[in-house]
């Protein structure tokens, strides 16, 4: 399917609203179908700005001007707001509208977050890949398509296997997609991004005073019924809600938190993890119990230095891909970079390869890559223990003197990018692994999984 055709079908099926503003946030087109986003009829709305709309939100808030600025589409976003007094959240995606002269205006999608639209909400989202966007030339990469097919057929619950930044997302929406439950809901949950104290309720659901702040609502098992739910990096779960969950994979069955009657689920599970289940369970970190529950079938995705045939075809696809959004005309990568690609070890994989070439393609406009263009810490030291060098530090200095170059950059653009670069650089040092970022940061793994999110570095 093209991206162009992706991105029209999720237009028109994951809608609550539709607006269309331009450059300045004025409303040009705008049509509510549930009329709950702004509680104003579709005809006023236009001719006021979005501020008037919203005029307890600073321009950095709105999703609208990040697609603006960033002259690029910014998907799935929570938005948060006020409508008469009454605080509302939405989901929104935003697409630039550009022509010739640059950026004109922008469309934004949102989606209504509450209690009586949860359901509707999730059952909209569905697989965003197939095996057409998994990008690989490698012979025996192939050959298990079969296999993962025959996978994707069946009911089974699924255990992919891979290291970090070998593409497993990528992997449980294709077996989704092409699933008898395909259509139905697929929902993605990061068990190393919520503390533990919040996953058991965003998993089973909660009921209005079970704990400070907790309202009635649905977990992803609810939310997910007659469709998949996909638990990444499940190794990272604490024994007792591996109990919870064994519980619901058992019985088919949930219970939200401060209820005392159980509610039928039906849902697929498919789960990931970057660290060996097997070794866990002889550890005592992971039950054997549930190893057998998520392990009854399982696919394993292949590092990036087991497919080095691979990294030309992936440089090229990157460089299409931040030529298309940035502007530049990168043409490829010279003679000794691709010489150097295919003897580096790439602990990363296809994620630290993705990272270089947005790295090259950001300082670079035209012409080939050179190793000049590649990210410092790549040759400081060519093993596990990879070090980020002062160069890389400096480099960062270098970009947050260029954003407070520009005209009307703000002090919160500014250390925006610095963060964007620290986080980058601890990230990579530490092998794209979340728990040990978070640690030497000392913030939490939810808040790092979030700001990882935001500047696109996931």
């Amino acid at each position: 399917m093209k991206n162009s055709d992706k991105v029209f079908k999720e237009l028109f099926n994951q809608t609550d609203s539709i607006t269309i503003c331009d450059v300045n946030g004025k409303i040009l087109f705008y049509q509510d179908y549930n009329d709950q986003i702004n509680m104003m009829r579709d005809e006023e709305a236009i001719g006021h700005t979005i501020f008037e709309l919203y005029p307890f939100l600073e321009r950095e808030d709105f999703t609208v001007f990040k697609a603006i600025d960033k002259k690029q589409p910014i998907l799935n976003e929570i938005q948060f707001f006020e409508v008469n007094g009454i605080p509302k959240k939405s989901l929104n995606s935003a697409y630039p509208l550009i022509n010739e002269t640059g950026v004109i205006g922008c469309m934004v999608l949102t989606i209504e977050i509450g209690e009586n639209t949860q359901k509707k909400r999730h059952s909209r989202i569905t697989s965003k890949y197939d095996f057409e966007d998994i990008i690989t030339q490698d012979a025996t990469f192939l050959e298990s398509f079969e296999r993962l097919k025959m996978i994707a057929r069946s009911n089974a619950n699924v255990l992919i296997y891979g290291e970090t930044g070998t593409g497993k997302e990528l992997i449980a929406h294709t077996i989704h997609a092409n699933s008898p439950r395909r259509g139905k809901p697929f929902l993605i949950q990061n068990c190393a991004a919520i503390p533990d104290n919040l996953m058991e309720s965003i998993l089973f659901g909660s009921s209005k005073g079970s704990f400070t702040g907790a309202i009635d609502k649905s977990g992803l098992f609810e939310v997910a019924d007659g469709g998949t739910l996909y638990l990444d990096e499940v190794n990272s779960l604490s024994l007792e809600l591996q109990g919870k969950l064994l519980r619901a994979i058992e019985n088919h069955s949930i219970r939200r938190i401060g209820e005392n009657e159980d509610r039928d689920i039906d849902v697929r599970i498919l789960s990931s993890t970057n660290e060996n289940l097997s070794i866990m369970v002889k550890e005592g970190k992971f039950r054997k119990d549930l190893f057998y529950r998520l392990n009854v079938t399982n696919y394993s995705i292949p590092s990036l230095k087991e497919r080095r045939g691979d990294i030309p075809l992936l440089c090229n696809h990157y460089i299409n891909l931040y030529n298309h959004r940035l502007n530049h005309n990168v043409e490829g990568v010279d003679e000794e970079v691709a010489s150097y690609f295919k003897e580096y070890l790439w602990e990363g994989n296809v994620r630290e390869l993705k990272n270089v070439i947005e790295y090259a393609c950001t300082i670079k406009t035209s012409g080939k890559i050179t190793i000049h263009d590649l990210p410092s810490y790549m040759f400081n030291q060519r093993t596990i223990e990879t070090v980020v060098s002062q160069e890389q530090v400096l480099s960062s200095k270098q970009l947050a003197a260029e954003a407070f170059m520009k005209p009307g950059t703000s002090l919160k653009s500014q250390l925006n990018v610095l963060e964007k670069e620290i986080l980058k650089m601890t990230f990579i040092r530490n092998r794209y692994n979340i728990s040990k970022t978070s640690d030497e940061l000392k913030i939490s793994r939810q808040t790092l999984y979030n700001k990882l999110k935001k500047y696109e570095l996931l």
